[in-house]
């Protein structure tokens, strides 16, 4: 069917000898078919012809979905079993255990890795992706049977059951999270996404397609992983931030212990170096010299007009004695050995 203009392209006469319940887009070539006795078949759009016949199932096919990155169409029966077609190929991948009640839904989630099937009893079966041969995990909690089930993110599904409540459910962690509609107490028979995730349509015995709006679950997980991110971003500003605190702290207190423990260059008492005495006694002849400087200036001018009474070769006199003073005990502290041998010297003689 051309769905622009509404006219019929391809018409194939007897393709089942059973009712047909279930059609599935599979790509722009194939379609695939299922009836009531369980039989499954793959069409060629192009050639217009039948391209695969499975005959795994002994009743219905109630549900079938097609999981492009493995190229592999999953349909679930009223027998009780999963199976799974590459539809490359004409026998079938695998096929599961008898789950003792009738699968009546199926959706591929968590990036492909977890199947999940509806069970009449109301319980979520979930199979491991290539793991078919039982389920892996169960979740009860639907009232009666789910009989549709629609995938709204890798982690969320919308089931419709027989109680007529459309319900958002939540995998790993498995929990109800909300209603999405109602179509008081009628069964729902379908459920499907709409292309821009705006709206929910399903159908019920009503004779009618409702919509429900649930934008705002994208929405809702939209926020969270911008909040997600710019938290992300804030504690990295934070860790860059305690990192350049931590590097000014060491950086201080390093400074700190250089200006305390090494004030003169030197980290210990023992490590200092010794004291070159012939600078000293150089030091001292400068001084001596500049002293001796000062002293001729300031008895020529002292700049007050008098030193006293005191003529000034007795001023001169007084000057020397000192200065000799000082030299003998400047020489007395800087070469105590000759001091030593002066006052030896002074005993013998």
């Amino acid at each position: 069917m051309d769905v622009e203009t509404g006219t019929e392209k391809i018409r194939i006469a007897s393709a089942h000898e059973k009712p047909l319940n279930m059609i599935k887009f599979v790509n722009e070539q194939i379609v695939a078919t299922g009836d009531e006795a369980g039989s499954v078949k793959l069409w060629d759009v192009r050639q217009k012809k039948q391209a695969f016949v499975y005959s795994e199932h002994v009743d219905y096919i109630s549900d079938m979905v097609f999981h492009a990155p493995k190229r592999h169409l999953l349909a679930t029966s009223g027998d009780g079993c999963l199976s799974v077609y590459d539809v490359r190929k004409a026998k079938p991948f695998q096929v599961s255990a008898n789950q003792d009640d009738e699968l009546l839904s199926v959706a591929v989630m968590r990036n492909g890795t977890k199947v999940v099937v509806g069970e009449t009893d109301g319980v979520v079966g979930i199979f491991s992706y290539g793991q078919f041969g039982d389920v892996s995990d169960r979740f009860p909690g639907h009232p009666q049977s789910i009989d549709s089930i629609c995938k709204l993110t890798e982690d969320l599904c919308v089931t419709g059951s027989s109680d007529g409540l459309l319900r958002i459910v939540q995998l790993f962690p498995h929990k109800l999270v909300g209603v999405a509609g109602d179509h008081q107490a009628l069964p729902v028979e379908k459920v499907a996404l709409s292309y821009e995730q705006q709206w929910l349509a399903s159908c019920s015995h009503d004779h009618m397609v409702h919509f429900w709006d649930i934008g705002y679950i994208f929405e809702d997980s939209g926020s969270d992983e911008e909040d997600h991110s710019e938290s992300a971003d804030n504690a990295d500003d934070l860790d860059a931030q305690a990192v350049a605190i931590r590097m000014s702290k060491d950086v201080g207190s390093s400074n700190n212990s250089s200006s305390e423990v090494d004030i003169d260059g030197c980290s210990d008492i023992s490590e200092q170096k010794p004291v070159d005495l012939g600078l000293l006694e150089a030091s001292a002849a400068d001084n001596t010299a500049s002293d001796a400087a000062s002293d001729d200036d300031a008895v020529s001018d002292d700049g007050w007009g008098s030193w006293g009474d005191s003529s000034d070769e007795e001023r001169r006199a007084s000057k020397k004695k000192k200065k000799s003073g000082k030299r003998k005990a400047h020489a007395e502290l800087t070469h105590p050995k000759q001091k030593q041998k002066q006052k030896k010297s002074a005993f013998f003689s």
